[in-house]
C-alpha cells in the first residue's frame, strides 16, 4: 500500500497559543530594541551634529523621514539592532543544527570549535555593550554638571536610587542583558513551534 503525500494545499491553521506567543515575544522584543536605541542615544554623543540630511544623495532621503536625524541615531539603530538580532540569530542556529541534542559530537569538528569561539566572543562584546551602556547611563545621573548655570533635568526615582546603589545599578545592567537572550530564546521556540504545526 503506498502512502500518500499529504496535498501542499492541506493547509492547518496555527493553534491560538502559538501565535499569542509570537505576538506576545515579537512584542517584546520591539520593546527591548526599542529600550537599547533610547540608551544608545543617550550615552552616544559623538557624531550628534552630523546630521544625516547633510550626507550626498541619499541625505535627502533621511531628510524626508526626519530632518533632524544625526548619525548617533543611525549608529544607535544599528547598536539596537545588532543587540536584539545577535542571540535570535545566534538561537536559531544552535536550534536548526541540533546542537543541544548531542553538544560533544557537535563540538569534534574543528571547525565548530572556531565558530563556537567567534560566536563566544561576539556574544561577549554584545553584553559588554549593552552592559556598558546601561551603566553609563546610570553612572551619568550622579555626575555633576560642568556648569553652574545649567540646570539638570529632574531624574526619576528609579535612576536616581540604581546612582547611589552603584552595585544594584551594575545587577539591573546584567539583568538586562540577561533577558534579552532569554527573550531571543523563547521569540525562537515560538516561531519553531507554529512552523512545526504548518
Amino acid at each position: 500500500m503506498k502512502d500518500f503525500k499529504p496535498s501542499p494545499f492541506d493547509i492547518r491553521p496555527p493553534s491560538f497559543a502559538s501565535v499569542a506567543a509570537i505576538v506576545v515575544f515579537g512584542t517584546l522584543d520591539v520593546l527591548m530594541g526599542t529600550t537599547f536605541f533610547s540608551v544608545y542615544t543617550e550615552t552616544i554623543g559623538l557624531m550628534s551634529d552630523a546630521y544625516l540630511s547633510e550626507l550626498p544623495i541619499i541625505g535627502q532621503v533621511f531628510g524626508a523621514v526626519d530632518p533632524d536625524a544625526s548619525a548617533s541615531h543611525l549608529l544607535s539603530i544599528l547598536l539596537a539592532v545588532f543587540s536584539v538580532g545577535t542571540p535570535i540569530f545566534v538561537w536559531s542556529e544552535i536550534f536548526r543544527q541540533n546542537i543541544l541534542d548531542d553538544p560533544r559530537e557537535w563540538f569534534q569538528h574543528p571547525q565548530h570549535k572556531i565558530l563556537a569561539c567567534l560566536t563566544g566572543v561576539v556574544l561577549l562584546l554584545v553584553v559588554a555593550l549593552e552592559c556598558t551602556s546601561l551603566y553609563t547611563l546610570i553612572a551619568r545621573e550622579v555626575t555633576p554638571s560642568a556648569s553652574v548655570f545649567v540646570q539638570q533635568e529632574a531624574t526619576s526615582g528609579l535612576m536616581a536610587f540604581l546612582s547611589q546603589n552603584k552595585g544594584m545599578g551594575i545587577g539591573v545592567s546584567i539583568a538586562v542583558a540577561v533577558i534579552n537572550f532569554v527573550l531571543a530564546l523563547l521569540t525562537v521556540r515560538a516561531f519553531r513551534a507554529l512552523k512545526s504545526q504548518e
